[in-house]
């Protein structure tokens, strides 16, 4: 293991910035966001007809924390778990820009496109326990799979989801059927240069409907409640996006295990309140970068963002927990799940050691690698230290 932290350390460009304890007091309460609820329907808007949760305080904790263990397929929070639960990122892998370079993706491995049918069978397939997708809301109201906030095809003008109808969406990529033509993607990438997107194994991009009517029922889903990261987010939109999926989640779920979680702490709290069923997870960055919402900057705002809500775990960028590994126990303490996603966690090694650490679940890449990797640790238990 010394050459995998001497390795870890050389990549690191920066330390990850000191975690502090800073919480926004003033979150949405159930009063304000029922109002709001009330305000969206007025104004035409779809409620699913979800079950909207009471106190921790009442006869009926234990039980809810029983249907939270069994949508996370036997897991349990605040303990030593020794199964670590694997989440295919985007189905079965990112599919990375081409840089300046002309590199296609970081590792020049296979690839099937992001965030679609084929990808989220395939993961299925090499043992995944759960997918990891983006979900966002078109114009005319359908929850859509696709992880950047704008859409690049061949005029080379961004768009954002929100602004385009469903079939303007569905017309856009790889499409089925001699009849259709393709209208290639493009993508952004780090460097800022725009370029074609491609992969290796093409599919058409999907609902979340057809999500849950073609992907393989044995694996879960991460639904992760997609807003954009640089522009403020109103709370109509935020009311929009969440009910409109909610309604797709209660009428086609059909007993798949299913947790939801975004970077948004206004939507985990609107997630957390409005149903019991499925666990939430606030997503964060760990300190990797700077916000100017002090709940977004560290684990342990995280940590208050999911008290005051109620929510029943954190994901963070895993640099964030091999930098500092006691935050994992500071999770445990507050009887909360911890995930990670991140490059690293394409490194078995660096897998070891979160499993080691009690980290709960990963969410990778390389899906045929850390799944076999997870096996494996289960069959023959060793400490990476």
């Amino acid at each position: 293991m010394t050459n995998f932290w001497l390795w870890y350390c050389g990549k690191q460009c920066a330390s990850i910035r000191s975690s502090f304890t800073i919480a926004r007091d003033a979150l949405l309460t159930r009063d304000c966001i029922r109002a709001t609820v009330f305000f969206a329907d007025s104004m035409g808007l779809r409620t699913p007809p979800v079950q909207v949760s009471n106190s921790l305080g009442d006869s009926s904790t234990s039980a809810r924390q029983i249907d939270f263990e069994n949508q996370l397929k036997g897991s349990r929070a605040g303990v030593f778990n020794p199964k670590v639960l694997v989440i295919g990122h985007r189905g079965c892998g990112k599919n990375n820009a081409t840089s300046t370079q002309g590199e296609a993706v970081a590792t020049r491995r296979p690839s099937i496109r992001e965030n679609t049918i084929a990808s989220f069978n395939e993961a299925a397939r090499n043992g995944v326990d759960f997918v990891e997708f983006d979900v966002q809301v078109t114009k005319d109201g359908h929850p859509i799979i696709f992880h950047d906030t704008h859409i690049i095809a061949e005029d080379m003008v961004p768009r954002k989801i929100g602004d385009i109808t469903l079939q303007e969406f569905l017309g856009m990529g790889p499409q089925k059927g001699f009849d259709k033509a393709e209208r290639s993607l493009y993508r952004k990438a780090r460097d800022g240069i725009v370029s074609q997107w491609t992969a290796t194994t093409e599919d058409p991009l999907c609902t979340l409907e057809e999500a849950f009517k073609h992907v393989d029922p044995s694996v879960g889903f991460n639904i992760e409640v997609k807003f954009d990261y640089i522009e403020e987010t109103s709370d109509l939109e935020l009311q929009r996006v969440i009910h409109c999926t909610m309604e797709i989640v209660t009428q086609h779920s059909n007993g798949r295990k299913i947790y939801l979680s975004s970077f948004h702490p206004d939507a985990v709290h609107i997630l957390g309140s409005m149903q019991s069923t499925y666990p939430v997870f606030f997503l964060t960055l760990g300190g990797l970068y700077r916000f100017n919402d002090e709940r977004r900057n560290s684990i342990q705002a995280a940590i208050t963002v999911c008290k005051q809500s109620q929510l029943q775990g954190i994901v963070t960028e895993v640099n964030a927990v091999l930098h500092e590994p006691s935050l994992v126990s500071l999770v445990k303490e507050a009887h909360l799940w911890l995930f990670t996603f991140g490059e690293l966690n394409n490194v078995e090694e660096a897998v070891h050691k979160q499993k080691d650490a009690g980290v709960d679940g990963v969410i990778a890449d390389h899906v045929m690698e850390i799944a076999k990797a997870v096996r494996q640790l289960e069959l023959h238990p060793m400490s990476s230290s």
